[in-house]
């Protein structure tokens, strides 16, 4: 391919078609630096930092902006021509000295932070850049500034706040510490348990009785729910109640059964919400006091109270038949001294009048005569004493329980066709009287009932002491009764009275039966100075 001529205008032609050559022929300078010095000092004068031209050595003012005047409170006059040292801006010397031997081995310097002054006397606080320039031989500083006062001041009074803070949050740190130490001592020695959960049922804490309670340590407690540590039912209670608490607003009290390492326990717990500094809700907290003991107190006062209203029933009926017994026995000592002693006596008054109003008979007639009285006589003297042995049995003051006892048994098996057998062992001859009639009111009793009810053939006896105290028991082969139905004991005087009798003396009475086979009654009084 050709290569293309490039045509050019004669050297004389260029010359003239050039607009910035002079007439005389010599070149004008290009309008385009003009133009751009007059944009550099356009800028120079307009910047709203403050910039200043000096030389390098003396510091002697060359040109300062606008920006600088306004800051300083200086007039141009006042300053071109003269140092900065003059001028006093500079409240330390020696720190513009480190700026010019800094600026001397870098030849530039950017964002050096420096105090200066105003004309005023405040002293305020600039970032500089210097660049060292020259101006034809001599070496200038060309610097420009932007005044951080109020920046460096509000740094500054954000660091002292930020101090202030830091201290306050140490001190607020330290008093925290120190008040949930104090909180924590005084729960952990307290005696109830005490805990805190978050709204979602987390423990966040518990003290130390809480733990004791159901073995768990705080590891095992915190971040857990009532559902991860407890059975289903317990759990299911106590969140029920934490749901009611949240839902009032306020700190309620209930009763709630939770199972210790020790057992089930009975609990008043106390549940209250905790509200932050905006009153919001934020946990469930809980004081628990063990009333176990207490309710057990209770339920035994109860059943003491029923016992006592029992006892007491018991001894108004006791009271009542016991007159109606006196009433009935005073009836019946009536009735036999009037319908049968009195009667014989009557009889054997009119025979002795008989005798004594007949003419005087033979002695072998009188003798026949008198016999039947003396017999009558001998018959009547035995049934009063077996009437005053009824109503008290002189033998166990003059002989003792054994020989009483023993006599008794005889009588009995007199007066009824049941066979007897007795067994002693180990009765101490200096029983007291009281004791000795209560065994003794308790045999008769049991060998009336025997005879009355049992429809046995054969009664068996023991009396037998040791160190603690005396024991009798009588036995039978009789038809026997339900020994559980009370309401057979209350038909009649007898066990009440024995038991009435026995309980005084610190004893007891236990009674065995079975329908159908017999009826063993137990009695047993202990020493004296010795405990049931």
């Amino acid at each position: 391919m050709p290569a293309k001529t490039i045509k050019t205008k004669p050297k004389k032609a260029r010359a003239a078609a050039s607009p910035t050559r002079r007439r005389s022929g010599r070149p004008r300078k290009a309008t385009f630096p003009l133009l751009k010095e007059e944009l550099l000092a356009m800028a120079f004068r307009l910047s709203p930092h403050p910039i200043g031209i000096t030389e390098l050595e003396t510091g002697r003012c060359l040109e300062i902006n606008d920006a600088c005047l306004e800051i300083f409170g200086f007039r141009r006059d006042e300053v071109i021509g003269r140092t900065t040292l003059m001028l006093g801006i500079w409240p330390d010397p020696g720190e513009r000295a480190r700026l010019i031997e800094r600026v001397k081995a870098e030849r530039s310097v950017r964002d050096a932070e420096v105090t200066m002054r105003t004309n005023s006397g405040d002293r305020r606080r600039f970032l500089i850049s210097a660049n060292l320039v020259k101006l034809g031989k001599k070496r200038c500083l060309l610097t420009i500034g932007s005044d951080i006062t109020e920046r460096t001041e509000a740094e500054e009074a954000l660091r002292q706040l930020n101090t202030t803070l830091e201290h306050r949050v140490a001190e607020r740190t330290v008093a925290l510490r120190e008040s949930d130490a104090r909180f924590r001592a005084f729960l952990d020695n307290a005696p109830n348990l005490a805990f805190i959960k978050a709204l979602d049922g987390r423990y966040l804490y518990a003290n130390r009785r809480f733990q004791e309670a159901f073995g768990l340590d705080q590891k095992d407690l915190l971040g857990k729910t009532d559902t991860e540590l407890f059975p289903r039912e317990q759990a299911d209670h106590f969140q029920f109640n934490d749901r009611r608490v949240l839902a009032s607003g306020k700190a309620m009290e209930f009763e709630e059964i939770a199972l210790y390492t020790s057992g089930s326990h009975t609990n008043i717990v106390v549940k209250f919400p905790l509200r932050d500094e905006s009153s919001r809700i934020y946990a469930t907290g809980g004081i628990v006091t063990d009333i176990t003991d207490r309710k057990r107190a209770e339920e035994n006062l109860r059943q003491s109270q029923e016992e006592l209203q029992q006892h007491r029933a018991q001894l108004q009926d006791l009271t009542s038949k016991l007159i109606t017994a006196q009433e009935q026995e005073r009836q019946r000592i009536a009735r036999e001294l009037h319908d049968d002693l009195s009667q014989r006596m009557a009889v054997l008054v009119l025979d002795v009048a008989t005798i004594e109003h007949q003419p005087p008979l033979l002695p072998e007639r009188l003798a026949d005569m008198l016999r039947p009285v003396r017999e009558r006589l001998e018959q009547l003297s035995d049934d009063i004493h077996n009437l005053a042995y009824k109503l008290h049995p002189s033998l166990l003051e003059h002989a003792g329980l054994r020989a009483a006892v023993e006599d008794q048994l005889r009588e009995f098996m007199n007066r009824t066709a049941l066979t007897v057998s007795y067994k002693s062992h180990h009765v101490p001859d200096s029983l007291s009287l009281d004791y000795s009639t209560g065994l003794f009111r308790v045999l008769q009793e049991s060998l009336q009932n025997v005879l009355k009810h049992a429809k046995a053939t054969h009664v068996s006896v023991k009396l037998r002491g040791s160190s603690k105290g005396v024991g009798l028991s009588v036995t039978d082969n009789g038809t026997g009764f339900d020994a559980q139905d009370t309401s057979a004991h209350q038909k009649g005087l007898g066990l009440i009275n024995m038991q009435e009798r026995l309980r005084l003396l610190g004893g007891f009475l236990r009674i065995h039966a079975r329908p159908g086979d017999g009826t063993k009654v137990c009695a047993w009084i202990p020493l004296e100075g010795t405990a049931v």
